[in-house]
């Protein structure tokens, strides 16, 4: 039982290091303008959320900044709310649309992306989703603190916006990296392109850095773009920078439960994907030293086994790791309580996805599937 106090230790401190982190790197720098701002925004069925994402963009204190959204073959008049935008607000707001997304070679979203790219004129990228929404300094903090750290690429964890217990159950998934793998205050100063992390809610790129690895064509058919188009800029020498973006953007990332579970087990499937070794690495850590000390120790209180006191501490300090985390991105009090549902339903969604990926089945998403 030794070992599992050892791990829940562990974890423990990565957690509470990338909390100071979090809390620390990330500064009220603001940039009034220094060379022009494109923000690309994809879109695909985002009727219910375009227009709220764009009135927030266009309140920004940033001076230089053009804003491109892209209707990605939408069924739902999301390309009226864009072409409206765009009218109402020539020279600010570009409206395009996409070309087919080709049969072979692409993703949907990188291939969007790249289109967008092509129609930027700015020196920085700015890429956002179209379920986001912008406090007025978003790209005057982002630009800002890109200069202050000398970085090439900035990313980091917007605030999530959690409207029901299905949602609840299976968002805060996404702060599994910081709570129990990845130190992010080692991301800047690392060459190691593994030690990357990027969310697509919002990538700030320099222009340079976005043509030196070939932009989103690097990543063309990568379901979780954002991770790996993060590790292609680490790779190709530049420097990343992960920080905290809560009081900058906001994001409801899924609207219930199922659409939860396949938006964060189509992530899932792509980090599997060819990787059999990195799957079994990763459900065996959760199975061991998360899962597994709660179904050891109702056995060993039964039994009276002393060893139980070790395995009470594990839990207490796998508890904190996590409460910690999920406290520090500003989730409800009672969020960490729900670990034990939370991380089965990582396990879950991982063999799912290993099934899907062995089975040549590919996932569904937005109407297309993935494989």
């Amino acid at each position: 039982m030794l070992v599992f106090l050892l791990a829940a230790g562990y974890f423990l401190l990565l957690s509470v290091s990338n909390v100071a982190w979090l809390r620390l790197s990330g500064r009220r720098r603001l940039a009034s303008g220094s060379g022009l701002v494109s923000v690309l925004i994809p879109c695909r069925n985002e009727v219910e959320n375009i227009a709220r994402c764009l009135e927030s963009l266009l309140r920004q204190s940033y001076d230089e900044y053009e804003i491109l959204v892209l209707d990605d073959r939408s069924s739902d008049g999301t390309w009226e709310v864009i072409e409206r935008y765009a009218e109402e607000h020539p020279g600010r707001i570009t409206a395009l649309r996409g070309r087919p997304l080709p049969t072979s070679g692409w993703y949907g979203k990188p291939h969007a992306m790249q289109q967008l790219a092509e129609r930027a004129r700015g020196e920085y990228l700015l890429c956002t989703d179209a379920d986001t929404t912008h406090g007025p300094d978003s790209v005057a903090w982002a630009v800002g603190n890109l200069e202050r750290m000398n970085a090439d690429c900035l990313s980091g964890y917007v605030r999530q916006r959690i409207a029901s217990f299905g949602e609840m159950i299976i968002v805060p998934v996404m702060y599994i990296m910081s709570a129990f793998f990845l130190p992010l205050w080692l991301i800047p100063g690392s060459r190691v392109s593994a030690l990357s992390f990027a969310i697509g809610q919002f990538i700030l790129f320099r222009r340079e850095a976005f043509d030196a690895i070939g932009g989103y064509a690097s990543v063309a058919e990568r379901i979780s773009d954002d991770v790996f188009v993060a590790r292609e800029v680490k790779r190709a020498g530049y420097r990343l920078v992960f920080l905290d973006l809560r009081d900058q953007v906001s994001c409801r990332m899924y609207d219930g439960y199922g659409a939860a579970f396949e938006g964060i087990g189509k992530n899932i499937f792509d980090f599997f994907r060819n990787r059999p070794l990195f799957f079994a690495a990763a459900a065996s850590v959760l199975a061991l030293f998360v899962v597994l000390p709660l179904l050891v120790l109702p056995f060993q209180l039964a039994a009276a086994d002393g060893s139980a006191r070790l395995t009470l501490v594990a839990i207490a300090s796998l508890l904190a790791a996590w409460a910690l985390t999920l406290y520090d991105r500003g989730l409800p009090w009672w969020s960490p309580l729900l670990y034990p549902l939370q991380f089965v339903h990582i396990l879950y969604m991982a063999w799912r996805g290993f099934g899907r990926v062995s089975s040549g089945r590919g996932v569904m998403w937005k109407g297309r599937v993935l494989r």
